[in-house]
């Protein structure tokens, strides 16, 4: 039978359980995966961060080819006609559009939100996550149908990784200066955005010099390796290279409290700190406030995107070209979905990603 990745307790292990499959629902698709990533809120839950209980299915960022439609779904979120074969990406979420955030245009703001992974996988269709062989979507789940000309490496983060941080970085405009905190799948994707949206300078700053280098082909201007340099050290170079004005964005995705206000001192005057990274529940950092006020400089939250920006993403994939089998460069079999782990969990790549 078709196996699925269940997380056991923190820190491990990950074990395979097998369930039969079921009819999809009306409105609703059997997927066969075809490639899954590991994201930093994989290995947040992981490491027992997120407290979330155990057994729980793992993964939400995913390519799959539809097996079987269920009644009524003949058509992807555009239109496009749908059939056995075609590959399609999903968000891995849904949203109700009856809310007070809905329906004031904030989609990705939904008060009611219901996020795939949180379906239980003790009752059919049991495939709720994205590490395992298959996944069945929700009624309220688009499909949009991927172009045959794009691989599965740059197309499995779509929905997490790359989604997000086009709609992170949605107002970015011509000759604006982006500063990326990390280089892990969101800070990469990042700076190809960036660059595409026409960003003069994109600084991504990161411990690891091996992200830093593919972070290069994606579209940096310019690396730091921040391994042996202090915060002030960091923050001097920064400034140095933006001739002491600072930056309009900067993006966090290192998932690290303490990087914040350091973020902060990156901006310029009317600049705003994106801070999508930090997960986590209950861990807080310190920083003064006034720093904000004087300086007109803005913290904005940001989690989960409105559903076209995937349509977007695909256009996005099939227009530009950034070598994308580095952000994923050794996909693990499903079978050892525990040495995948502990490969992200190492920063050994800068996306760790699975197939079946």
């Amino acid at each position: 039978m078709p196996k699925l990745a269940l997380l056991t307790a923190i820190n491990g292990p990950i074990e395979l359980a097998e369930y039969p499959l079921s009819t999809p629902a009306p409105g609703t698709a059997a997927l066969k995966l075809r490639m899954a990533g590991i994201c930093g809120s994989d290995l947040h839950i992981f490491r027992g961060e997120l407290p979330l209980p155990c057994p729980f299915a793992m993964g939400h960022e995913m390519v799959g080819e539809i097996a079987e439609l269920g009644d009524g779904l003949t058509a992807d979120a555009t239109g496009a006609p749908l059939a056995v074969g075609d590959r399609v990406v999903t968000p891995y979420f849904w949203l109700c559009g009856q809310c007070h955030a809905c329906a004031r245009g904030r989609p990705h703001a939904c008060q009611n939100l219901m996020a795939g992974e949180y379906r239980t996988h003790d009752q059919a269709p049991h495939f709720v996550a994205a590490h395992g062989e298959y996944y069945y979507t929700s009624r309220r789940q688009p499909l949009y149908r991927v172009p045959e000309n794009l691989p599965d490496e740059a197309v499995a983060p779509l929905n997490c990784a790359l989604a997000q941080v086009l709609f992170a970085l949605r107002d970015v405009r011509l000759g604006d200066t982006v500063v990326i905190q990390g280089a892990g799948g969101l800070g990469i994707n990042a700076a190809a955005v960036a660059r595409t949206a026409g960003a003069a300078e994109v600084i991504v700053i990161d411990k690891i010099a091996e992200r830093l280098d593919v972070a290069a082909d994606f579209g940096a201007t310019h690396c730091i390796d921040a391994s042996a340099l202090s915060t002030a050290e960091v923050t001097e170079r920064v400034h140095r290279r933006t001739d002491g004005i600072g930056a309009d964005w900067v993006l966090e995705v290192v998932g690290v409290p303490g990087v914040i206000p350091e973020g902060v001192d990156f901006l310029n005057n009317g600049g705003t700190l994106l801070e999508v990274g930090n997960i986590g529940m209950g861990r807080t950092f310190e920083m003064d406030p006034s720093a904000l006020v004087y300086g007109n400089k803005s913290i904005r939250g940001v989690m989960l995107y409105d559903p076209v920006t995937l349509a977007i993403g695909l256009s996005f994939l099939q227009h530009t070209r950034f070598p994308f089998d580095r952000l994923m460069p050794k996909p693990f079999r499903l079978a050892d979905v525990n040495d995948a782990f502990a490969s992200a969990d190492a920063g050994l790549v800068p996306r760790g990603a699975l197939v079946p």
